[in-house]
């Protein structure tokens, strides 16, 4: 039996291989029929949901896993900036734009979701960290750079320093 995680797993690897997301190439990875997905998840929309939450779900196991019990905010941006610099990461990482169509419906859940980790930054120190964080991200899922390890490493200590820097949030 296909349990509604398999299918979201299947649906990660129509994404890692640069497919598009439709109920059809889901169902085929699945090996389903395209009614068997739609059983479980009754429209595209409600697919491309569940693909991102089950994204988002896996990205703050590793968050909360690195930045330990009781996180604050620098703590919880410096495991973000880690998970970006040092992750496998593939185009399934990028499931917020995978559908133009339902970009603004993704991005707002992201948002939600990505807001409740992170709260209100004003710092710009902090702002700036995230935004080497999110760009980071971007360039690991389509490996636009290549940056070797090392190097990957030493940009993770100066994002850090920018974190610690100043006055405490």
């Amino acid at each position: 039996m296909t349990t509604k995680t398999d299918i979201l797993d299947c649906a990660r690897e129509v994404l890692r291989r640069g497919d598009s997301l439709t109920m059809d190439s889901v169902a085929s990875e699945a090996d389903l029929t395209k009614a068997g997905v739609v059983h479980h998840f009754g429209s595209k929309e409600v697919l491309m949901l569940a693909v991102l939450d089950h994204l988002l779900d896996r990205w703050e196991g590793e968050l909360n896993a690195r930045a330990g019990d009781g996180a604050g905010p620098r703590e919880r941006l410096r495991a973000y900036v880690e998970y970006t610099l040092l992750s496998d990461m593939d185009t399934s990482d990028l499931a917020l734009l995978a559908d133009p169509k339902l970009f603004d419906t993704l991005s707002n859940r992201w948002s939600e979701r990505m807001d409740g980790w992170f709260g209100k930054m004003q710092d710009p120190r902090l702002v700036t960290a995230r935004l080497v964080a999110d760009g980071a991200w971007i360039d690991r899922c389509l490996d636009l750079l290549h940056v070797e390890e090392a190097d990957r490493i030493a940009t993770v200590e100066l994002v850090n320093s920018l974190i610690w820097e100043g006055d405490e949030v």
